[in-house]
């Protein structure tokens, strides 16, 4: 994908360009489906560079649904102790990479930094028409500026993942804000069962979008087929949180309706 330097770092921080800060100019907008002025189904009209949000015909999230079993590339995934700290976006709960950290995921012969990853609640991807309590995104770039998004599904009744609940427990309340954490390796989040292996149980996979305007096309997608723990604590909170965003005036989801797949397929790892 070819962008310009700025779309690339709106690309890295998804949701935390378009914020609505006064500082940058950003377009306001929310993940209220009922709001018709600044909600979903108006994303693509409120900017032009939000126009793909409505004329992208690739777009995401999607409901995995009629994957086809094939053999593809294995995720294979170098994560290391990180110092970590946990910011609010203003449109999602984000925990950053440090500047110069290697934490890496290489599918065949391409490797992608590790750059962020953050939550929406409920899950943005659903399988089969289901939705999950929470979905977690690690957010990749490769040295040529493509991006791929490894999703992880969240739900409740399965150990809560001590990431999980360490990041939403200290979650700053205020957009903008920032709370360092202790180190710790984003492998906690892909339940591999080696860590330094590519052994995640299985992955979907398929061509999309930024879930968040722009809505850029051309992002890789690879959906874990196992699921992670969040506790009840956990989600609540992830909610109120969501609920106290700048324009959500309460709304307690950040989630983006599922998107047409229209003629593309979804790929399942043997």
């Amino acid at each position: 994908m070819t962008r310009t330097a700025t779309a690339v770092a709106c690309a890295l921080v998804l949701a935390g360009c378009a914020g609505g800060d006064s500082e940058t100019a950003a377009p306001s907008w929310n993940h209220d489906p009922d709001d018709t002025s600044l909600g979903p189904t108006a994303w693509g009209e409120i900017d032009e560079s939000f126009e793909q949000c409505r004329r992208g015909g690739a777009q995401s999230p999607v409901d995995i649904a009629g994957a086809v079993r094939r053999e593809l590339p294995a995720l294979e995934f170098r994560y290391d102790d990180t110092q970590l700290e946990v910011e609010n976006t203003g449109h999602v709960i984000e925990v950053p990479m440090p500047e110069g950290s290697a934490n890496t995921l290489t599918i065949g012969d391409d490797t992608f930094r590790l750059v962020q990853f953050h939550f929406h609640a409920p899950s943005e991807h659903t399988l089969v028409g289901r939705s999950y309590d929470a979905e977690a995104h690690l957010v990749h770039e490769s040295e040529g500026g493509e991006i791929a998004v490894v999703g992880v599904l969240l739900e409740l009744g399965a150990p809560p993942s001590p990431l999980v609940e360490l990041v939403l427990e200290n979650a700053p309340e205020a957009a903008g804000d920032a709370v360092e954490l202790e180190e710790r390796s984003p492998v906690e989040l892909l339940l591999v069962r080696d860590p330094g292996s590519a052994d995640t149980g299985g992955h979907f996979a398929y061509s999309g979008s930024l879930t968040t305007p722009g809505c850029t096309e051309g992002v890789r997608w690879f959906v874990l087929r196992d699921t992670l723990g969040i506790s009840a604590d956990a989600r609540a909170r992830l909610h109120e949180l969501v609920a106290r965003f700048p324009g959500y005036d309460g709304y307690e989801n950040n989630n983006r309706p599922t998107q047409p797949l229209n003629d593309r397929v979804i790929e399942r790892s043997d």
